[in-house]
């Protein structure tokens, strides 16, 4: 069952007497439960899609179904089923941490805030900064308390804005340790967005690319690699290295080398591998070791910008 549902939503800028499409007509659903990451280069329309889904900026059409109600005739009463954690959202600067969290759980009427306060913020390690000013806290520490603060009124549907934003690697893995896990006990709903390719891979069960304002692809991130059809083979030699880059060379095939490897991409194995090392050995060219990598989010992700670019280039 779709808790969200976002039909042909757009949303312009004036910019210098034009007006600038940040959201070209997106349309996506989401299902109760999911994790459902959107993904795109700057400006691709991420974040403007997030703020209308949030009520910080307004559509100029297209309407959200949000819970089964019309999200901008019910804003208030969905809202207070939602919460949302962003790297650019701004606490007050001149409140400790403890007093903004207790500000906000008195906004969302959380019961035992204290009790709740400092169940999540030892989960998240902010508990040790209570009684620091929010302007004195790291980048990290200030995302941490922002999670804790999206969690405090137990939401249904969470909005995740590049939330791990200046985390160090260990913390960033436990926030999304927590996150699993919060999804997994509670069935939230999370709505994702990231520049970690192997965050969202890691947690997202289905994910948008979103492109000048549009979404261009949707689907798991297995489905979408496959749409790479490409392959990196490894092959690491102790000898004949010399003898294996020119028969490269020959049938065509771009490589890269460092120390005793050569890599190089295919796109079907069958087609192309197995009768390249059928070469190799009648040319008794012999290699120690083979690697075949499947291709990753993060090369669908390059591949997607590099036509975003391309596309942006032609229309100039």
């Amino acid at each position: 069952m779709a808790i969200l549902t976002v039909k042909k939503l757009r949303k312009t800028f004036p910019i210098k007497g034009k007006k600038l499409t940040a959201v070209d007509g997106v349309s996506f659903s989401v299902q109760k439960g999911e994790i459902f990451g959107l993904l795109g280069v700057n400006g691709a329309g991420k974040s403007t899609t997030i703020n209308m889904l949030t009520g910080l900026t307004r559509p100029d059409s297209g309407s959200v179904t949000m819970f089964g109600k019309n999200y901008f005739k019910n804003e208030e009463e969905c809202k207070q089923r939602c919460n949302v954690a962003t790297a650019y959202y701004h606490l007050s600067h001149n409140l400790t941490a403890l007093q903004n969290l207790k500000v906000f759980a008195n906004l969302y009427n959380v019961h035992n805030p204290m009790e709740k306060i400092r169940e999540l913020s030892e989960k998240f390690m902010v508990t040790h900064r209570f009684n620091t000013k929010v302007s004195y806290l790291s980048s990290g520490e200030r995302t941490r308390l922002v999670i804790v603060k999206a969690l405090l009124n137990n939401p249904e549907i969470l909005f995740l804005d590049e939330c791990t934003v200046g985390l160090d690697p260990d913390v960033a893995e436990l926030v999304r340790d927590h996150l699993l896990q919060y999804n997994k006990e509670t069935g939230c709903t999370i709505i994702f967005t990231s520049h970690y390719m192997q965050e969202v891979e890691k947690l997202c069960d289905r994910i948008a690319f979103m492109d000048s304002g549009k979404i261009v692809r949707v689907g798991n991130a297995h489905d979408l690699v496959k749409e790479l059809q490409m392959q990196r083979v490894t092959l690491r030699f102790s000898q004949n290295k010399k003898e294996a880059k020119s028969l490269l060379r020959k049938e065509g095939i771009p490589f890269s080398e460092k120390g005793k490897m050569i890599s190089f991409q295919i796109k079907n194995k069958n087609k192309v591998l197995y009768p390249l090392l059928e070469k190799f050995v009648k040319k008794k060219i012999v290699f120690d070791d083979i690697h075949v990598d499947k291709p990753t989010l993060e090369e669908y992700f390059i591949a997607q910008s590099r036509n975003a670019v391309k596309k942006e280039v032609t229309h100039k």
